[in-house]
């Protein structure tokens, strides 16, 4: 006969008494029995047997009737089955959660956190790229977008502009890149040397991914205006602006701006004596830390022109760089990452007309 013992163990584990899982097993091998014989097979007094059985009726595993004395029957094992499955899902579930914890932060801020591993950083930052409305910088391998394409994809498709600086000479997938870039990004540059895995979603979260044998492994989430705002300026110098463009969905044509310098570049082409820039801004507010969306004639301008002079120095471009456009009567100071100073912070820009 079967060692039941580990069968005893499980079915207790999963919530049933002592007595109720050497009930039940030793029910299941006679399929219908008297308390009497159920006795025979099972070590539960019989003056406890009559309880243990009703309790197992109340919870749908056995059906008692009565023929001269109480006699028991399992007529489906599914009920304890499920029961069993159910615990080994509670039990899988709470070993991922486990490892969950394991990877999150060491310690843990409202708008900070740092994580144990790189794949679990890159995971975070796969959960709130899927969650994006407005845009996306991203600096990654090969492999790692390959593996985050379908994302990407549904970015896209949500409207987000997505700009990925693709780190050169990592992953085995260079040859079928190319022809996701219309799916998945709104720009593509090649980053000519092998750098971190950046994530830049909607201005306000910041992701950064380490994993080499100098610095060892682990990753940075933050939600924080002032460290977004540098690991911006890091993207935008190091991986982005020095490098040729693989892919554009548009070439020379940019409608929908994530860059404040870049539409103030082109603002700056576009006005004359005799028209007028009209502009779109979604943002927040940089008092009340709540979503704005404005629509108005650009007055004025301020900002270093590093597209110009290419002789500025790395300290003058973290100069303000801001727009400052009239809507319904009212001025607003319009600024990039890491706004304070301006009445907005943008995240995503629109020429609307020019008059």
């Amino acid at each position: 006969m079967d060692d039941l013992d580990d069968l005893e163990g499980a079915l207790a584990d999963a919530g049933f008494s002592g007595y109720e899982a050497e009930a039940y097993l030793g029910l299941l091998r006679l399929r219908d029995a008297s308390v009497a014989e159920l006795t025979d097979v099972c070590s539960v007094p019989r003056s406890r047997l009559y309880d243990v059985l009703r309790d197992l009726e109340r919870a749908g595993y056995v059906e008692t009737y009565e023929e001269g004395s109480l006699r028991a029957r399992i007529a489906n094992v599914t009920p304890a089955v499920d029961e069993l499955r159910d615990w080994s899902e509670e039990l899988s579930d709470a070993a991922d959660r486990l490892e969950t914890l394991w990877e999150r932060p060491r310690f843990e801020h409202t708008d900070i956190s740092v994580f144990q591993t790189h794949a679990a950083t890159v995971r975070e930052a796969t959960a709130r790229i899927d969650a994006a409305d407005h845009a996306v910088h991203l600096c990654v391998s090969t492999t790692k977008l390959v593996d985050m394409a379908d994302t990407l994809r549904d970015a896209v498709d949500r409207g987000v502009v997505v700009r990925i600086a693709i780190q050169a000479g990592t992953g085995d997938h260079a040859g079928e890149i190319p022809r996701l870039f219309p799916e998945i990004a709104s720009e593509v540059r090649r980053c000519e040397s092998t750098m971190h895995f950046v994530a830049l979603v909607d201005g306000s979260v910041g992701v950064l991914a380490v994993d080499n044998e100098w610095d060892g492994e682990y990753g940075l989430v933050a939600n924080d205006n002032t460290l977004t705002s540098i690991l911006h300026w890091y993207f935008q110098i190091q991986l982005w602006e020095p490098w040729d463009t693989l892919y554009s969905e548009s070439i020379g044509v940019t409608t929908t701006y994530v860059s404040i310098r870049e539409i103030i570049r082109d603002v700056e082409s576009l006005r004359t004596d005799d028209e007028s820039v009209f502009v779109r801004v979604e943002g927040i507010d940089t008092q009340s830390r709540e979503t704005v969306d404005v629509e108005g004639e650009v007055v004025d301008v301020l900002y270093t022109d590093i597209y110009q002079d290419r002789d500025v120095t790395f300290a003058q471009q973290f100069i303000q760089a801001a727009l400052k456009i009239r809507a319904d009567g009212e001025e607003y100071t319009v600024g990039g990452y890491g706004a304070v100073l301006e009445d907005i912070r943008a995240i995503q820009m629109t020429i609307t007309s020019i008059e």
